[in-house]
């Protein structure tokens, strides 16, 4: 059994930015420009502000967007500095890629989490933040080209058993026309999650083609893979 990074007593409102994200989902801008995309779990991520900037339809799924915006505010910003000093007290297995150290990756990611908590109100008037979570999901089959799953499916694996992550996977398929993305693909552990297999024949037997992808990012060891899911 793998030893955790640090322990992950819940699910964590925590984001990342815009450019960070598509490292991590090993996808270009330009194969989004102009296409249907859901973020999902979005928490306060800059992916749906930033996105739709560029014009790209980003839609962001999150189960705590019903709250108010200043108590968005609080929640992002408490999980935030909760996360860091976990992320600092784990630093010996911090890689220097994505970022050069903790304190640039700190400030970074605040940057877009800031440019989060400015949109929010707007965005969620707007649409493009709306209250949902997996596995069920208040969207028509095919509703997105292109469907991101970052941080959330396999690295919570001490708290989301097998079935979730069964009626997950068959939730973003079908939500997704195209592909779904999902990142990254161990635990808290940096293991491989063990019962990945498993997921891959169910995402065969809905119609997707799986690959792993190698991808040009990596926080902790171990963390530069996706699991990329296409409809045949």
């Amino acid at each position: 059994m793998s030893q955790n990074l640090f322990e992950l007593k819940s699910i964590y409102f925590f984001g990342r930015p815009y450019a960070e994200l598509l490292k991590c989902f090993g996808i270009e801008e330009s194969a989004l420009l102009g296409k249907s995309v859901l973020e999902c779990p979005s928490g306060p991520s800059s992916f749906v502000v930033e996105a739709n900037a560029r014009g790209i339809d980003a839609v962001g799924v999150d189960p705590l967007f019903y709250r108010s915006p200043q108590a968005i505010r609080d929640l992002a910003l408490a999980d935030f500095r909760v996360m860091f000093d976990r992320v600092r007290a784990a630093s010996g297995k911090f890689v220097k890629r994505t970022y050069n150290s903790v304190e640039e990756a700190e400030e970074v990611r605040r940057r877009g989490l800031l440019r989060f908590l400015q949109d929010y109100s707007i965005g969620k008037a707007l649409g493009r933040y709306r209250e949902g979570a997996l596995p069920y999901l208040e969207f028509d089959d095919r509703s997105f080209e292109v469907v991101l799953c970052g941080h959330l499916l396999f690295i919570y694996a001490d708290s989301l058993d097998l079935d979730f992550h069964r009626a997950a996977i068959r939730e973003l398929c079908r939500v997704a026309n195209r592909e779904v993305r999902i990142h990254p693909i161990v635990d808290n552990g940096s293991e491989r999650y063990p019962h990945l297999d498993a997921l891959l024949e169910q995402a065969d037997e809905l119609g997707f083609d799986s690959r792993i992808q190698d991808v040009d990012h990596e926080f902790f060891a171990g963390t530069n893979r996706t699991l990329v899911l296409e409809r045949r």
